[in-house]
C-alpha cells in the first residue's frame, strides 16, 4: 500500500510540477500538462453544468466541501476578493467553479446554502461518485475521505469559550456528565428528583415524592445499557463518573422492580427513564442541547466550577465562573455569546441560556469584552495542547470517537493511530484534500498554476490570473484588491471556524 501510494505521488507530481514558484512570473507553481477532459456534473441550482461550456480565457477551479470547518471557507472567501479585485473587462475573461470533495453532504441543497453563506454565485459542482473520482484523477487530486470525516465529526463537536476579567481565552470541549445529563432531563421532564452527595458523588434519595425506605429492602438503582448482553445492568459506577457523551441511556429504577418493562435504548437522542417500585414506568428524550447544558457540560469537565442560577419563569442565569461573580452595583455581569456559523462572528444572546437552543458556539464573557476580541472557536485550541499530545507535533480537535491529531507540517497520523504524529520525512507535495487543497488556474482547458493549501494571498493570486490573461506582472504590493484590509482579512479568517493547518508534506 505505501509503495502504491508513493508511486501514485510520483505520477501526479511528473504531470502537475514543472517549475518551482520563483522560475517564472507567476507566484504560484507552474505546470506543464495535458488539457483536462471536460465533464458534466450538477451545479447548487440542481441543474446540469458542463464545464466547456463557461467558455472563458482563464478558469479558476478549486475543490472543497461545504461542512469544511477551516481550509474551505478560507479558500471561498479569498476568492470572493480575487474575483472582486478584476477589473470590469478582466471578470469578462474569468470564470470561477468550486467543485465538491465530499458528494454524499453536498447536495445541490447544501451548496446553495454554502454560496449563500460566503456571499459567492459561480458554479458549485456536485455528482456521481464515480464521476468526481475520474474528475479528480484528471485534475490529480488525491481526496482522502478519513481526514474529511473527522473534520466534519468535529465540526460536530459543541465547544464553550470562557475569557476571564483578565481578558484571558481558554476554550473547552462539551464533555457532560451523567449527573450533568442527569440534571438537564430532570428539569425538562419536570421530575422532582432529591439526591444527596457524599465524597463519592450523588445518590437518589426520592424520585416524584416516592422514597427509597430507610431499612434498605429496596434502593434507587443507577442502571446503564450492556451493548453485550443487550441488557439493562446495574453501573459500577456513580452517576457523577459516568460520560454522558459515550453512555446517554440512563435508567434510576428501584432494585426490587421488573426491568424487563424498560424500553429498548433509543439509538438517535440521550435518554432517561424511571422504573418505580410498583413497576410503573417514566421516560424522557433529550431532543435538543441548550446553552445550560452546554454551559454545564464544557465548565464540569474542565474542572471550572460554574455557579448557574434559576429564576422561576425566565430560566438558568450565569452568577459566578470560577468563583468570580458581577459587583452588586451591577457595572458588569457575564454575558452570553453565541457564534453565527453564518457571519463568522460573535452575537450577544439577550435571553437566558435554556432559550438557546444546539448552539455551535458560545462565549462567556464579562459583558464589557469586546466581541470581536473574543477568538472565533478553535483559535485557541492549540495554544493549550499538553505536553506529549500528538508526540508534541500537533494537537487535538473533537472529542470521543472522533478525537484526532491535526498534524505540523512535515508530520502525519501513524498508521491506524489518529491520535499519533509521525515523521513524514519527505518533501513530497500532498495535494490531498482534508487538511490542504489544491486550486488551479486553467488557460482555456490546461491547468498552467496551482495554488496549494489556503495560506496563499489572494493579492499574489490575483496577479496569476491577470498574467495568464496576457497581462504583466504589477509591483509589489498591488492595490488591486479594493478593501483587502486586515479586518476584512480576519474575518475572512474567521469564517474558517477552527485554526487552519498548513499543508503536509510526506512519503506514504
Amino acid at each position: 500500500m505505501m509503495l502504491r501510494r508513493t508511486l501514485t505521488f510520483a505520477i501526479c507530481l511528473a504531470l502537475l510540477v514543472a517549475a518551482t514558484p520563483t522560475a517564472s512570473a507567476y507566484k504560484g507553481f507552474q505546470l506543464s500538462r495535458n488539457d483536462v477532459l471536460d465533464f458534466t456534473l450538477t451545479d447548487q441550482n440542481g441543474e446540469n453544468f458542463t464545464f466547456s461550456t463557461l467558455d472563458k480565457q482563464v478558469t479558476v477551479v478549486s475543490f472543497i466541501f461545504t461542512a469544511c470547518p477551516d481550509v474551505c471557507p478560507v479558500i471561498t472567501q479569498s476568492l470572493r476578493l480575487v474575483q472582486e479585485g478584476l477589473s470590469p473587462s478582466d471578470a469578462e475573461n474569468v470564470g470561477f467553479v468550486s467543485i465538491s470533495v465530499d458528494p454524499d453532504r453536498d447536495t445541490p441543497e447544501a451548496l446553495t446554502a454554502y454560496t449563500e453563506r460566503h456571499g459567492v454565485a459561480w458554479p458549485h459542482l456536485t455528482g456521481d461518485k464515480d464521476v468526481l473520482a475520474d474528475i479528480y484523477r484528471n485534475f490529480g487530486v488525491l481526496v482522502d475521505q478519513e481526514v474529511i470525516d473527522a473534520h466534519i465529526e468535529f465540526n460536530d463537536d459543541p465547544t464553550v469559550t470562557y475569557v476571564d476579567t483578565s481578558g484571558n481565552s481558554t476554550e473547552l470541549m462539551f464533555a457532560l456528565s451523567g449527573w450533568g445529563m442527569h440534571q438537564s432531563i430532570a428539569y425538562y421532564a419536570g421530575w422532582e428528583i432529591n439526591a444527596t452527595e457524599s465524597q463519592y458523588g450523588h445518590y437518589i434519595t426520592s424520585i416524584e415524592g416516592v422514597e427509597a425506605p430507610e431499612d434498605g429492602s429496596w434502593y434507587w438503582s443507577l442502571l446503564v445499557h450492556n451493548e453485550s448482553s443487550m441488557a439493562w445492568e446495574e453501573s459500577s459506577v456513580g452517576i457523577d463518573s459516568i460520560d454522558a457523551l459515550e453512555h446517554n441511556q440512563l435508567v434510576w429504577a428501584a432494585s426490587n422492580a421488573n426491568t424487563s418493562l424498560l424500553n429498548a435504548p433509543d439509538e438517535e437522542h440521550p435518554t432517561m427513564q424511571i422504573l418505580f417500585p410498583d413497576n410503573t414506568t417514566a421516560n424522557w428524550t433529550m431532543d435538543y442541547v441548550t446553552a445550560w447544558q452546554l454551559s454545564l457540560g464544557a465548565f464540569g469537565g474542565a474542572g471550572i466550577n460554574a455557579s448557574i442560577g434559576f429564576k422561576e419563569g425566565p430560566g438558568y442565569e450565569m452568577e459566578s465562573i470560577d468563583g468570580v461573580a458581577g459587583p452588586a452595583n451591577d457595572s458588569w455581569s457575564w454575558n452570553l455569546a453565541s457564534w453565527n456559523t453564518t457571519t463568522g462572528v460573535w452575537e450577544s444572546w439577550p435571553e437566558y441560556m435554556d432559550s438557546l437552543v444546539n448552539p455551535p458556539y458560545i462565549a462567556w464573557a464579562p459583558n464589557s469584552t469586546n466581541l470581536s476580541d473574543i477568538p472565533p472557536p478553535g483559535a485557541t485550541l492549540r495554544e493549550e495542547t499538553a505536553a506529549g499530545v500528538c508526540n508534541d507535533y500537533g494537537w487535538e480537535m473533537g472529542s470521543g470517537a472522533s478525537k484526532h491529531c491535526m498534524c505540523d507540517e512535515g508530520y502525519e497520523w501513524a498508521e491506524n493511530d489518529r491520535l499519533s504524529c509521525v515523521s513524514s520525512d519527505s518533501t513530497v507535495i500532498d495535494y490531498s484534500v482534508g487538511h490542504s487543497t489544491i486550486t488551479y488556474i486553467l488557460d482555456g482547458m490546461s491547468p498552467i498554476v496551482a495554488w496549494t493549501g489556503d495560506s496563499w494571498r489572494a493579492e499574489d493570486f490575483l496577479l496569476d490570473v491577470e498574467i495568464a490573461l496576457g497581462g504583466e506582472p504589477g509591483p509589489e504590493g498591488t492595490d488591486g484588491l479594493p478593501g483587502l484590509t486586515f479586518g476584512i482579512a480576519m474575518s475572512a479568517l474567521g469564517l474558517a471556524a477552527v485554526a487552519v493547518t498548513p499543508r503536509r508534506e510526506h512519503d506514504e
